[in-house]
């Protein structure tokens, strides 16, 4: 599947690449970032993993890790109401463990994501097309309560058209299609392998600052989205007979403030709630998320950036057991970094964060707490 997308990505950028207006294929937005980070591990609950192959017992646990990551866009084409551009992102990190009683862990993790993006004018609109690719693998993956979200390859199209109803109002429809594959030989993961395909539509409204701010060159608005999407999966390794399939009905909304050029901040909240039914009746479920995100300038050349998260997920019936991160999605995170611009293309952040979220059994909880220190360098071309 990952050659085949590779393929499949390579040959759209090159057949569409010819029409760029230069000529040639730009590269921009290039960072590459250095870090380190400590972690502590904790328990609250049931630890007996199903989704991991080691067997260890601790209630406590330390990681340590450095990474280093690369990411960046190639432009092939702007102009004459189209555009193609192919974002990247890879990275690595390795962990150092402390705590374990059979044996301390050195996990590493790779992972990789490519994204195209195809834009262009169609009937008054505009015609998106984002097809994308995304792998991680992890070696010497540890039990809880050091948890790392296992590894995969997936492949995703996604295909949308807006257009404006009014001078700020737009109306939008989005047809996605996936397929993800867990990666590690455990039938635990292998019977969450899935195929998704979705429908969604949505309104967005844009509203203005001052009259003396609505340059479009200055950052000065406010946005709201509200959608519904009707989403269906199958498991194509669960079952005897009669495959799983779960049908699930979304409705949320999203707000942004964008200050950046006036007042120095942004804001943006999301929300969204979904029912899941399954004809497997032991999986349905009922779901909700908030997400906040913010940053602030402190100053000419700081920035304080903010997150925080708060999902719940109740299954109808009683669960023998979850897969963390993929069927186990109650949690609360938060997270705040400073970034500092020490001078053109180069920023230094420090950042720590805490995370409580559930385990592999409904009621057990892992937390975790970070702190972290990185380089980013972003080299001009």
């Amino acid at each position: 599947m990952n050659r085949n997308g590779m393929v499949m990505l390579g040959v759209l950028a090159l057949a569409l690449g010819g029409g760029t207006a230069s000529g040639q294929v730009r590269l921009e937005n290039v960072s590459i970032t250095m870090g380190v980070g400590g972690e502590v591990y904790g328990s609250d609950g049931n630890f007996l993993s199903i989704a991991v192959p080691q067997v260890d017992s601790t209630d406590s646990a330390l990681g340590a890790s450095g990474e280093m990551g690369a990411n960046g866009r190639l432009i092939f084409m702007a102009g004459n109401g189209r555009s193609l551009s192919t974002d990247f992102d890879f990275g690595m990190r390795q962990f150092w463990t402390d705590g374990f009683q059979a044996r301390n862990y050195a996990p590493r993790e790779l992972s990789g994501r490519v994204q195209a993006d195809y834009r262009q004018r169609l009937g008054g609109g505009t015609l998106l097309i984002v097809p994308s690719l995304d792998s991680r693998h992890i070696a010497d993956r540890p039990p809880l309560p050091l948890y790392l979200a296992p590894g995969y390859s997936a492949g995703a199209v996604v295909a949308n058209y807006s257009r404006a109803l009014a001078t700020d109002m737009a109306f939008y429809g989005q047809l996605t299609g996936e397929t993800k594959d867990y990666t590690a030989d455990l039938p635990a993961l292998d019977d969450l392998d899935r195929r998704s395909a979705g429908l969604e539509a949505g309104v967005q409204m844009f509203f203005r600052g001052r009259p003396e701010t609505r340059d479009p060159e200055i950052r000065d608005q406010s946005t709201l989205r509200f959608f519904g999407t009707y989403l269906h999966h199958s498991y194509p390794k669960q079952g005897e007979g009669l495959l799983r399939r779960d049908n699930a009905a979304r409705i949320g909304g999203e707000f942004t403030l964008d200050r950046r050029d006036t007042q120095g901040f942004q804001l943006a909240l999301r929300a969204h709630g979904t029912r899941s039914r399954s004809n497997s009746r032991r999986v349905d479920y009922n779901a909700g998320r908030i997400e906040v995100e913010g940053s602030v300038e402190l100053g000419e050349d700081t920035q304080l950036d903010l997150q925080g998260l708060w999902a719940v997920k109740r299954y109808i019936n009683q669960q023998d057991f979850l897969i963390p991160g993929e069927e186990a999605d109650n949690a609360t995170i938060v997270f705040a970094q400073v970034t500092r611009f020490l001078r053109d293309g180069v920023r230094a952040g420090i950042g720590g964060g805490w995370r409580r979220a559930e385990t592999n059994f409904s009621g057990a909880y892992y937390q975790r707490f970070s702190m972290s220190f990185s380089l980013t360098v972003s080299p001009r071309f």
